[in-house]
C-alpha cells in the first residue's frame, strides 16, 4: 500500500472547479461546498486508488479580510462584518475539525481598487499559501512520511516544490477532472509529476450524494 499525502491549494481549486460551470453536466448534482462541509474530504479521497491510503489531507486557504478600508467615494467599508466572512469563517471552522484534514492558513492583503460602473470593488490577494505549501512538500519528502503527494492545484509556481520532493524519492500525482480540457494544466507540472489521474466530477458528485449515475454527457 500507498501512503499519499493530499494537498489543496483551496483558492486556486475553488474558482477553478467548484466554481467551474464547464464541469456540470444537466444532470450533475450541485456541490455547494459551504454547505457540504462534510464531504468536502471525501470529495478529494475519491481520487486514490484501491492500492493507496491518506496520510492527511491539507487545506491551504485564507481567513477572510476583516479591516476597514475607505473607498475612492469616501465609503467607509467593514469587511470584518460582511456576510461573506462570515460565511467563510464557519466554512474553515467546520472544515478544520473533520477526520483527516489540517488547515494551512495564509491572509488576505489590499492591493488596490478595481472601478465597476459607478462603484468600486477591493483587489485582495492571497498571501504565504505558497510558501506553506512548499514548505510541507518538503518537510513530507525529507522525512520521509508519505510515498506520493498528490496536489489539486494548476500554480505554475509549484514546480520547484514539485521537483524537490521527486528528487527525494516521492512521487507526485496531478488530479484533473474527465470534464476538464487535458491542457488546462500546465505542462510545467506535468513535466514535475509521475502521474496524471483522472476522475469524473459528475460521478464524484453523484456517489457522495447517493444519486443514480449518468454514463452519457
Amino acid at each position: 500500500m500507498h501512503k499519499v499525502a493530499i494537498l489543496v491549494d483551496w483558492e486556486n481549486i475553488r474558482v477553478k472547479i467548484f466554481h467551474n460551470s464547464n464541469l456540470l453536466r444537466p444532470n450533475t448534482p450541485k456541490f455547494l461546498y459551504h454547505t457540504h462541509t462534510s464531504k468536502l474530504p471525501d470529495f478529494f479521497l475519491k481520487f486514490l486508488d484501491p492500492d493507496e491510503i491518506p496520510y492527511r489531507i491539507f487545506f491551504y486557504l485564507a481567513e477572510p479580510f476583516k479591516k476597514e478600508l475607505k473607498s475612492p467615494s469616501g465609503e467607509i467599508l467593514d469587511f470584518a462584518q460582511t456576510d461573506e466572512a462570515k460565511v467563510v469563517e464557519k466554512f474553515i471552522k467546520h472544515l478544520s475539525v473533520l477526520d483527516l484534514v489540517a488547515i494551512r492558513k495564509g491572509h488576505l492583503a489590499f492591493r488596490g481598487w478595481e472601478q465597476s460602473k459607478n462603484s468600486y470593488k477591493p483587489i485582495f490577494v492571497q498571501k504565504k499559501v505558497d510558501i506553506l505549501l512548499g514548505l510541507d512538500i518538503a518537510h513530507l519528502t525529507y522525512n520521509k512520511l508519505v510515498d506520493r503527494i498528490m496536489i489539486f492545484s494548476y500554480d505554475t509556481d509549484l514546480q520547484p516544490a514539485l521537483k524537490t520532493a521527486r528528487i527525494g524519492g516521492i512521487q507526485i500525482i496531478l488530479p484533473f477532472f474527465e470534464e476538464m480540457d487535458w491542457y488546462e494544466i500546465p505542462l510545467d507540472l506535468k513535466a514535475h509529476s509521475d502521474f496524471i489521474r483522472k476522475r469524473s466530477y459528475h460521478k464524484i458528485c453523484c456517489e457522495l450524494f447517493n444519486l443514480p449515475c449518468s454514463t452519457t454527457p
